[in-house]
């Protein structure tokens, strides 16, 4: 307990030490004083029980030589006078006591309260020479002399334990005019550091050292207010421009939509090249319209907190299996060579994440290495595995590494030449490795290229490879249920509540052979197939159709009106992953805005031929 008192304690601590310090002072000179004082008055009594026996010597010699009692207690009695005296003896040669005197009114005496001094008596015979007799013996009383003594040593004692006393009351006094204040700025520095700014500051008055402290302290709580207050108004923008750039997104995609498809009308009905070449061009600006906007949308919603890993254990082999399908045909058609390495490893990751980050690498590496190569490989390095994508590229001088990861910048591309990017996609990796805590690194040398790393964690289990996903069709299709022929066009199902894009989308339909029914609200749609005059094949629906409707409910209820499982299309321009999640488990496909025409002809076509090609099963009951 003293212990943990002191540990905890600078006042207990300094307390304590400066009564051992005050101790060591008082004590030592204290008890040479006392030691000297005892040696002192003892000494005194000492000579002085010598001086006594010298006085009465001779006559005592006298007494013994002439074996005379009487005459030896009387040679005895003037050493009465003499201060302190208690008793004198003579003894004989063998220490039998001849004769002996006390002082009339003291008993008998203790060894250590007596003080004594002896001497020899001696005589000379008739032949001259010198006998000796006896002893003399003289005590005086020690009892005053001791009491004295302790008296001098109980008042010294007191003296000291007072100066102890008032050292120990000076020393807690001065430092807790330390350590209050201290401890006080302690736990306001505490009280900071978890984020609370409404404590008071303790020294606030004062002029000395620890005064400059607590302004200094209430300077930085200050700051810490300030600083909350700016990253308050920091979160609340961040959060604003997510919502705006959402919102920008969708409204900026419905245009492009609709350009996309009018432009793909335009070039399949094109009476010149000339017509048929501006179409293609106007599909272009979209195209990087579209890509812009994929990524500003991305970029705010990785700072909004809007995008969260999902951790699972990955076959890395398999991660890198992928990324060659996907990128080795852009690469190869590039005329580079495109080379993933063999590498088998279980990682702890999010699947979908990690591909997208590994991806805009990899896209990066292919736009900016003119020829040579680019390879995909892993190297396991203790506790993780580096990723890593090569190239042979320009590379990126030394002084540029760190402004890479910045949005818009690129390298070797003054012109801003889109078809090398718009200059984020390094920015995105460098917010998904932070949402992945996967740390991406660059070494580069320019003219030779570039190695970008990421380090993805070794899983403690391996991965369970993927399962195969079945299928199961409850409900007939609608076609093979109205006996439509599948040789022409099919019957679509259009809704989206922008007419520009409704109009776009429909004109494109009906441009590739499609019977189109297009509609803007839900309750038309409904109508429709309620009076039997809509029966589609298909639908082709936009997820935010109003405030309190949207695709994949209007999906549902023309399911259920026609008790058929009516292939389904949802587009959006804003898609999050409960939408997706939704939408997959209710069988429907999911685009999104803007669709590129050639991609939504082939997916209808896809659709319509697994649904006329998959055995029907009726629903069990």
């Amino acid at each position: 307990m003293l212990l943990e008192v002191l540990s905890r304690s600078l006042v207990a601590r300094t307390a304590i030490a400066a009564a051992l310090l005050v101790s060591v002072l008082i004590a030592v000179p204290m008890a040479i004083l006392i030691r000297a004082d005892v040696r002192a008055t003892r000494a005194e009594l000492a000579i002085r029980a010598e001086l006594a026996t010298k006085i009465v010597l001779d006559d005592a010699a006298n007494a013994l030589w002439d074996l005379d009692p009487e005459e030896a207690v009387a040679a005895l009695a003037p050493l009465r006078s003499i201060d302190a005296f208690a008793e004198a003896a003579i003894l004989g040669l063998h220490g039998e006591r001849f004769a002996g005197y006390r002082k009339p009114g003291v008993g008998p005496l203790p060894d250590d309260a007596a003080t004594s001094a002896t001497a020899t008596l001696e005589r000379t015979d008739r032949n001259g020479v010198q006998r000796s007799l006896g002893t003399l013996l003289v005590r005086l009383d020690a009892t005053p002399t001791n009491a004295a003594i302790r008296h001098d040593v109980m008042l010294l004692s007191a003296l000291g334990a007072a100066v102890l006393l008032l050292v120990v009351v000076g020393v807690v006094w001065a430092t807790r005019g330390v350590t209050v204040p201290i401890a006080g700025m302690t736990r306001a520095m505490s009280n900071l550091a978890a984020g609370d700014v409404s404590m008071e500051v303790a020294g606030r008055h004062r002029d000395d050292e620890i005064g400059r402290m607590a302004a200094a302290l209430r300077t930085f709580r200050q700051n810490a207010i300030d600083l909350r207050a700016a990253k308050e108004r920091a979160e609340q923008a961040v959060a604003s421009k997510a919502k705006f750039m959402a919102a920008a997104s969708h409204d900026l995609r419905q245009p492009a939509q609709s350009l996309l498809m009018l432009s793909a009308i335009l070039r399949r009905h094109a009476t010149t090249p000339e017509t048929a070449d501006s179409a293609r061009k106007i599909e272009q600006v979209v195209l990087t319209l579209k890509q812009l906007l994929d990524d500003l949308l991305e970029v705010s919603r990785l700072d909004a907190g809007g995008v969260t890993a999902t951790m699972g254990t990955h076959d890395i082999g398999d991660l890198l299996q992928a990324l060659d399908a996907q990128f080795g045909p852009v690469a190869r058609a590039k005329g580079l060579s495109f080379i993933v390495s063999p590498l088998r490893g279980s990682v702890v990751t999010d699947r979908v994440l990690l591909m997208r980050l590994l991806g805009n690498l990899i896209d990066n590496a292919i736009r900016y290495t003119p020829n040579g190569s680019v390879q995909l490989a892993g190297l396991e390095t203790g506790s993780r595995i580096l990723v890593e994508v090569r190239d042979s590229g320009i590379g990126i001088p030394e002084d540029r590494l760190d402004a890479i990861w910045e949005e818009f910048h690129q390298i070797g591309n003054p012109e801003r030449n889109r078809d090398n990017g718009i200059g984020l996609g390094l920015s995105i990796v460098k917010r998904l490795a932070g949402v992945l805590d996967h740390p991406v690194k660059v070494r580069s040398v320019p003219g030779r290229g570039s190695v970008f790393s990421v380090a993805v964690p070794l899983a403690a289990e391996p991965a369970r490879p993927a399962e195969m996903e079945t299928v199961r069709i409850d409900e007939p299709s609608p076609r093979a249920a109205h006996g439509a022929d599948r040789s022409g066009g099919v019957t679509v199902l259009v809704i989206d509540d922008d007419g520009f894009v409704l109009t776009g989308l429909s004109q494109f339909l009906k441009s590739a052979g499609h019977r189109v029914h297009g509609v803007s609200a839900v309750a038309e749609g409904l109508r429709g197939l309620q009076d039997g005059s809509i029966r589609p094949d298909i639908v082709v629906a936009d997820y935010h159709l109003s405030a309190t409707e949207n695709g994949i409910e209007f999906i549902a209820q023309v399911r259920a009106l026609l008790g058929l499982r009516v292939p389904a299309i949802l587009i959006s321009g804003r898609l999050d992953k409960d939408v997706v999640q939704r939408a997959t488990e209710q069988g429907v496909e999911v685009l999104a805005k803007p669709v590129m025409p050639d991609r939504l002809s082939l997916l209808i076509g896809r659709l319509i031929r697994q649904d006329q090609a998959v055995p029907l099963i009726s629903p069990s009951k």
